[in-house]
C-alpha cells in the first residue's frame, strides 16, 4: 500500500527518534568496560566510579518528566530540550579536564537522555493508533536494546583506536542527526491547556532519582544487607507514600492514581520481569568471563542471539496483541524465561553453544513480554494522558532494570569475594588490561567457577519463583480494560 507523503514523513520522523533512543541507552554503557583505563590520561581519581552512576540517576530521575511535558507542551517542543541537554553534556565531556568535571557533565547528559527516553515511547502513543504502535514500540525497543547490548564493545573499540573522547563525539552527532529528522518531519501536536503540578513533579524527580541512587551506590558506598541500605530503602519508601498521597490531591499529578487492576498488574509485571532480564544478563556477562577466553568483542556478539530470539516473538507479538490481549504472550513469555534460567545454571557452562542457547531462549521470552506490555497499556490509555501513563511505565521498567543489575550482581559479587583476593592490574594500555586479566583469571578459575555456581544457585532460585508469578499474573489479565477509557 502507498504511503501518504504526511505518513512517511511521520515515518521517518520516527526512524530518527530511535536513532535518539539508542545513543542514550548506549550513553550509559559505552564507558562499563575498563572505564580507569578508558580515562587514564585525567588526573588520577576515586569519583572515576561515579561516571555511570551519574549518567544513569539523572536520566532515569527526569523519564516521567519528559513524558509529562510532552502531554502538557507537545512532542514537538519537548523534543527540542532532551537532545540540547544531551549534546551539550557530550560536548562538555569532551573538554572535561578532571574527573570531577566529567561526572558532573555526565550527570548533564543523563538528563538529555531521561527526557528523550520519556519521550520516545510518549510520541508513538500520540502520533499512532491501537493497531499502528506496534511496529514503532518494536523500533524504539530495538533501538534501546542494540544500543544497551552493543555499547560496551563500541566504546572499548573506539578508545583502545582514538581516544575516550571519541565515544562522546559519536553519540552527540549521531543524537544532533536523530533530533533533526524527528523535529523536521513529525507533525505537529496539541499538548494539554491543564497547567502542570510543580511540586508533584519535582516529587516524582526525586523519588525515581533516590531509587536510581540506591541501585548504583549498593555495593560501592555500602553493602546490600547494611544499615545505610535499609534506610536508604526505608527513604524511598517514605518518599513514596508522601508523593502518592500529594498525587491524589493534585488536579494533574505525574504519578497517574485511580488506575485500573488492569494497569497496576501490567505494572508489576513490567518492574518484574525488568529486574528479572537484567539481573539475568549481569549473570550471562560474569559467567561468559568465567568460563570461555577473555574477548570483549565474542562477549558482545553473543547477545546477537538474545536479540535474535528477541525478534520473532516481538514482531509477531506487536501485531497481534491488540487482537489477542497481552494475557497470552506474557504467560508464554514468562515461562520461556523460566526454561532458559534451568538451561543456563544446568548446561552454559559446558560450552559456547549452550551459552548462546540459553541467551536465545532467554530472548525469546523477553519478546513476547516488553513490547507487548507497553502496547497494551497505551491501548487504555487517553491520548491527552499518554505521557503521564507511558513515562511511569517506562520509569518503572528501568528502576527495574538497574535494580536487578544491582542486586544479582552485588550478591554474586559477594560470593565471588569471599578468601578472593585481587590482583593489581596495570591499566595504562588496552593491551596490558587484557592480558593481565586474562592471567589474572586463568589463575583464579577454579575459585570463580564455583563461586560463581554457589552465587547463582540462590539466584536461579529467586528468578524461578519471579518467573512463575509473571505467569499467575499474567494468566489473571482480562483481554483488555476499557472502563472509562478511550484511546481519543
Amino acid at each position: 500500500m502507498n504511503m501518504t507523503v504526511e505518513a512517511r514523513n511521520r515515518a521517518i520522523g520516527m526512524w530518527g527518534l530511535a536513532i535518539c533512543m539508542l545513543c542514550i541507552a548506549a550513553g550509559w554503557m559505552f564507558m562499563r568496560f575498563g572505564i580507569s583505563w578508558s580515562v587514564a590520561d585525567l588526573p588520577e581519581s576515586d569519583n572515576v566510579v561515579r561516571l555511570i552512576p551519574a549518567y544513569i540517576i539523572s536520566e532515569v530521575a527526569v523519564i516521567p518528566l519528559g513524558a509529562k511535558l510532552a502531554d502538557r507542551w507537545g512532542v514537538k517542543r519537548v523534543l527540542l530540550v532532551g537532545p540540547i541537554f544531551f549534546i551539550l553534556g557530550s560536548i562538555l565531556s569532551i573538554v572535561s579536564i578532571n574527573v570531577e568535571m566529567l561526572v558532573v557533565f555526565r550527570f548533564l547528559q543523563g538528563i538529555g537522555g531521561g527526557i528523550i527516553l520519556g519521550l520516545g515511547f510518549t510520541a508513538v502513543g500520540r502520533y499512532y493508533g491501537p493497531d499502528d504502535r506496534g511496529k514503532c514500540h518494536e523500533l524504539m525497543t530495538a533501538a534501546f536494546a542494540i544500543g544497551s547490548l552493543f555499547a560496551s564493545a563500541a566504546g572499548y573499540f573506539l578508545t583502545d583506536t582514538f581516544n575516550w573522547r571519541a565515544g562522546f563525539i559519536l553519540l552527540a552527532v549521531l543524537m544532533l542527526i536523530g533530533a533533526l529528522m524527528a523535529w523536521r518531519l513529525l507533525p505537529e501536536d496539541n499538548g494539554s491547556s491543564t497547567p502542570l503540578d510543580r511540586v508533584n513533579l519535582l516529587l516524582v524527580t526525586i523519588l525515581f532519582g533516590l531509587a536510581a541512587y540506591y541501585t548504583q551506590s549498593v555495593d560501592v558506598d555500602y553493602e546490600l544487607l547494611s544499615i545505610p541500605s535499609f534506610a536508604v530503602i526505608a527513604a524511598i519508601f517514605a518518599l513514596l507514600i508522601i508523593t502518592l498521597w500529594q498525587s491524589k490531591r493534585s488536579e494533574n499529578p505525574t504519578i497517574p492514581v485511580g488506575i485500573s487492576s488492569f494497569e497496576k498488574k501490567l505494572i508489576v509485571l513490567m518492574f518484574l520481569f525488568s529486574m528479572c532480564g537484567l539481573g539475568l544478563i549481569q549473570y550471562y556477562f560474569k559467567l561468559y568471563l568465567t568460563y570461555f577466553n577473555f574477548d570483549i568483542y565474542e562477549a558482545s556478539f553473543n547477545f546477537v542471539l538474545l536479540i535474535l530470539g528477541a525478534a520473532g516473538p516481538s514482531l509477531l507479538g506487536c501485531r497481534l496483541v491488540t487482537k489477542t490481549g497481552v494475557k497470552p504472550w506474557v504467560t508464554i513469555g514468562a515461562i520461556f524465561v523460566a526454561i532458559a534460567l534451568v538451561i543456563t545454571h544446568f548446561f552454559a557452562s559446558e560450552s559456547e553453544f549452550w551459552f548462546g542457547f540459553s541467551l536465545f531462549m532467554f530472548g525469546f521470552g523477553l519478546g513476547m513480554i516488553v513490547t507487548e506490555i507497553i502496547i497494551s497499556l497505551q491501548r487504555v490509555i487517553p491520548k491527552k494522558d499518554m505521557g503521564q501513563h507511558t513515562g511511569n511505565l517506562m520509569a518503572v521498567r528501568m528502576i527495574g532494570i538497574i535494580a536487578g543489575n544491582a542486586v544479582v550482581g552485588s550478591y554474586i559479587n559477594s560470593v565471588i569475594r569471599e578468601n578472593y583476593v585481587p590482583s593489581v592490574i596495570d591499566i595504562s594500555t588496552a593491551d596490558k588490561v587484557l592480558t593481565e586479566i586474562a592471567k589474572h583469571m586463568s589463575d583464579n578459575i577454579a575459585y570463580m567457577a564455583d563461586s560463581l555456581n554457589d552465587g547463582f544457585m540462590f539466584v536461579v532460585l529467586i528468578m524461578a519463583v519471579i518467573s512463575v508469578i509473571l505467569a499467575v499474573v499474567a494468566y489473571s489479565l482480562k483481554k483488555y480494560d476499557l472502563e472509562n477509557r478511550s484511546d481519543e
